[in-house]
Formats: C-alpha cells, sequence, structure tokens
C-alpha cells in the first residue's frame, strides 16, 4: 500500500473523507483529525491530489482499478470502502484482463 493509500485509509477510519476540491485538498469529518495525521496530510498534498483525482465511476460508486483477477473478473478498491478489494465484472467497467494485468497480480 502506497504513503496514499493508507494515509486515505487512516483518515477513513478516523470518519475523515477526503477529496478534491480545485487544487485544495479537502476534508470532512464529524470532529477535526488529530494534529499529526493533519501534518502528514498537508506534507503529501500534491501526490495526494493526484491520488484522489484517479476515481473511475463504477456500478457500485467510485472507484480505484486494482486489477484482474482473471478473463472475468477485476478488482476494484470503493471510495466508501478503502479497507478492501471489492471484485466485479470485467464487463461492468469494460475493462478486458491482459497478460501484464495477471502477472502484476502475481508479484
Amino acid at each position: 500500500m502506497s504513503n496514499c493509500e493508507s494515509l486515505f485509509v487512516e483518515a477513513w477510519k478516523l470518519g475523515v473523507r477526503l477529496s478534491v476540491n480545485g487544487s485544495k485538498l479537502h476534508l470532512e469529518g464529524s470532529s477535526k483529525p488529530p494534529n499529526d495525521l493533519l501534518e502528514r496530510l498537508k506534507e503529501s498534498k500534491p501526490t495526494l491530489l493526484r491520488f484522489l483525482s484517479c476515481w473511475i465511476d463504477t456500478p457500485y460508486g467510485q472507484a480505484k482499478f486494482w486489477g484482474t483477477l482473471d478473463e472475468n473478473r477485476c478488482g476494484v478498491v470503493l471510495r466508501d470502502r478503502p479497507d478492501r478489494v471489492t471484485w466485479i465484472r470485467c464487463r461492468e467497467l469494460g475493462v478486458s484482463a491482459d497478460q501484464d494485468d495477471r502477472a502484476a497480480l502475481v508479484q
């Protein structure tokens, strides 16, 4: 898991939702996040902005493409469930599994 993914999941577990608002990192939650998390979010802001801008729409909500399992199934990480991979049918995304994708999952 990358630093951005770890920060995103950590914030999510604390009830903080991260999003992009123009060129700004937007935080939303019921309470103020811990200062150490805020500091790490500030330090990683440029990378987080790129990370958060790469969401794709799926029938289950916005997600990040994780990879393919076989010709029929691919994994996505849903925005509202960033702590796990959700397996869906490739045709739901118009994604076809290629050799590089399958090899990347093995590593």
